[in-house]
């Protein structure tokens, strides 16, 4: 089930997910409350269908008996589209797409509201899934390149959802010390990619970070030379001393990435300020750094330290997202 619109104030935004496993369970969520549970229900209904049956949509209305009925106080609306996922061509669609996301590639997911099949555009102009016939292939990479967000579209191929996915932001955690260890935590819960780096195998592990993505032991003088990092990519500097620090930094500001945070007090941060200024850094890049990093909520801990950081974090990721 996947919010295809929403208006106004509700608990979840178009793109959010629910997928109901049968005996596997649950996983994601659509808002909760009796919204969730009518949707759950429809996925029940359309589980026992034998057959391919064609997709639903849902809506609901909370400024009205829904909201009254679950002490609701959204007040808004959305439409919740509820599909069977069949084994075969279209499990392969959803494999495929998790490659593309794993290799940072954006794609288009395409399913017929009529029931004839769903498939995954990439973006070398192939199609994994259901095959489709070139003239639909082609209304559908039109369509999509008109929308940021799940849409309804209608084609002259029929009506369609369109789902334009793009990877998950990657976090690189420069260092590995007590910091990086809830940070790291923090960030895989809230979606994502998680890469640490650090030169020293016995705190660059996967004993102490058994959520990261990535973990690399590699010398922090050139720890980020030659990468091709860019707006989706995140840079937090979390090392074991100034000198590092301040020699990630330098290479993180010949990157694009679209986050530079780094650890540390404001009089370290114009100390170190002034040797990068020295070595022909600008004042404009500099004012791209998050220093001190995190929003300031007077935290103290390493957990709380990692929550600000990830606050941060999230706040730049649906900034970027939104504009």
């Amino acid at each position: 089930a996947t919010i295809a619109m929403n208006q106004g104030s509700t608990p979840r935004g178009a793109g959010s997910m629910l997928l109901h496993a049968g005996e596997g369970g649950l996983h994601g969520t659509v808002g909760g409350g009796l919204v969730e549970a009518r949707v759950i229900q429809a996925a029940e209904g359309i589980l026992a269908q034998p057959g391919q049956p064609a997709p639903s949509l849902l809506d609901f209305d909370l400024t009205g008996e829904i909201a009254a009925g679950a002490d609701m106080i959204c007040g808004g609306k959305m439409r919740v589209l509820v599909e069977h996922i069949q084994p075969g061509a279209q499990a392969q669609a959803f494999s495929q797409l998790e490659r593309q996301m794993e290799q940072g590639k954006a794609a288009l997911l395409a399913t017929s509201m009529s029931g004839a099949g769903r498939c995954l555009l990439l973006e070398d102009a192939t199609v994994a899934g259901d095959s489709m016939d070139s003239a639909t292939q082609a209304a559908l990479r039109q369509a999509g390149k008109e929308i940021l967000a799940p849409a309804l579209c209608r084609t002259d191929q029929g009506d369609w959802f369109l789902e334009p996915w793009t990877p998950s932001w990657r976090l690189i955690i420069a260092g590995a010390g007590h910091v990086s260890r809830p940070t790291a935590q923090i960030a895989s819960m809230v979606g994502f990619r998680v890469e640490i780096v650090d030169d020293r195998p016995e705190f660059a592990n996967r004993e102490r970070f058994p959520s990261a993505d990535v973990i690399a032991v590699r010398d922090l003088d050139t720890c980020l030379e030659g990468r091709d990092l860019g707006p989706r990519d995140a840079v937090v500097i979390v090392t074991r001393g100034h000198v590092h620090d301040g020699t990630v930094l330098a290479q993180a500001l010949r990157t694009r990435a679209g986050y530079i945070g780094m650890i540390g007090s404001r009089r370290k941060r114009d100390a170190l300020y002034a040797r990068l200024r020295q070595q022909g850094v600008t004042e404009a890049q500099l004012a791209t750094v998050r220093c001190p990093i995190g929003l300031d909520i007077d935290a103290e801990t390493p957990e709380e330290i990692a929550v600000s950081i990830l606050a941060e974090l999230i706040r730049v990721r649906a900034g970027a997202e939104q504009a």
